[in-house]
């Protein structure tokens, strides 16, 4: 279960620019469930994900994973719970340019230290789930977008985290490649994942897979309810 309670994101404070992302935002979000946090662009979906995945800290507020206390934790840790815990699909894949889909989906495991020959049978393993093997010598911006999409997804899950956090995950898919995001999703959750989405597309928050969507308006959630 992760708990957040009552935390706000306030960028530039004290300056002529100081501006609220998120505020005063409490919520659970609960173990092998697909909670969905809907809104338009500029609603703190975004800002509240990092928050939530340890890629940020609240400017205040709490946060807990299970019953540890996580917001007051140093960077190495929060570092470490990252990179066990959490695996993050981005907007626009953030794969890296120059590097072949297998080195892209093994990067997240570098800092591990393991063995490098076991890291990339892992990798491979990872990937053949996708039907992304006979990719993987393929440099990134090489594949389709359906492929990076997947290579995406297979990097998130490269470290076996028991939480996937996508944001805004179909924003550059065509409709047919968006059902097959949401495909993959709903494999994930039958293998106990939990995830977190956070989208503006009905075909993400409309679907029968979402356990509860969080409807986001100006950094403060507005409803929270089943999904459908």
């Amino acid at each position: 279960m992760i708990r957040v309670r009552q935390i706000t994101k306030t960028f530039n404070s004290g300056r002529p620019n100081e501006f609220t992302a998120v505020s005063g935002v409490s919520l659970t979000v609960n173990l092998r469930e697909v909670t969905v946090l809907k809104g338009p662009s500029g609603s703190g979906k975004t800002t509240l994900l990092g928050m939530v995945g340890c890629m940020s800290r609240p400017t205040s507020g709490r946060i807990f994973l299970g019953e540890r206390e996580i917001t007051s934790l140093s960077e190495r840790f929060l570092t470490d719970i990252r990179r066990r815990t959490f695996g993050f699909i981005f907007q626009r894949f953030n794969l890296i340019n120059g590097l072949t889909a297998l080195e892209n989906v093994m990067a997240p495991a570098y800092p591990s230290g393991e063995r490098f020959s076991s890291l990339r049978a892992r990798a491979l393993a990872v990937m053949e789930m996708f039907d992304l093997a006979r990719k993987a010598g393929a440099r990134v911006e090489w594949l389709s977008g359906g492929e990076a999409q997947r290579v995406a997804i297979a990097r998130a899950l490269i470290n076996n985290p028991s939480v996937v956090i996508a944001d805004e995950p179909t924003a550059h898919l065509d409709t047919r490649l968006s059902h097959e995001f949401m495909a993959i999703m709903r494999r994930l959750k039958e293998e106990g994942k939990t995830i977190i989405l956070a989208s503006h597309d009905p075909i993400v928050h409309d679907t029968d897979l979402a356990d509860r969507v969080i409807e986001m308006r100006d950094g403060r959630v507005i409803a929270d309810g089943a999904g459908r």
